[in-house]
């Protein structure tokens, strides 16, 4: 992982989110089978979370396409895309994410 501050932004707010007290662990770009590599993956109690952090200027579709590629290999629970504050988010991906079942949460990480 390149850890970029984004991404150590997002893995702290993982950590916080599903504590390991809890019984989560938060596990960083693991290599699936079919090579691929999610950020994060949070594994707890029969749950699996896939979860990719994006600090880029526009969401795109594809990044949607990604993350719910990820959901269907692992047959994980659900599918989060953390994004940084300043991106962009179209109303268009937004409602393709939702009717996807992707979880899209804006951080208030933003760097100048």
């Amino acid at each position: 992982m390149s850890d970029t501050e984004f991404e150590i932004y997002v893995y702290n707010t993982l950590k916080a989110r599903f504590p390991q007290n809890e019984g989560w662990q938060v596990s960083k770009q693991p290599i699936l089978p079919s090579t691929a590599k999610p950020d994060f993956l949070v594994r707890g109690s029969g749950s699996l979370v896939v979860v990719d952090a994006k600090d880029k200027e526009r969401l795109e579709r594809s990044d949607v396409d990604s993350v719910l590629g990820y959901v269907a290999e692992l047959t994980a629970r659900i599918g989060i895309i953390y994004t940084a504050n300043d991106t962009e988010i179209t109303d268009s991906v937004a409602e393709y994410a939702k009717a996807k079942g992707i979880e899209v949460t804006r951080t208030q990480w933003w760097q100048d």
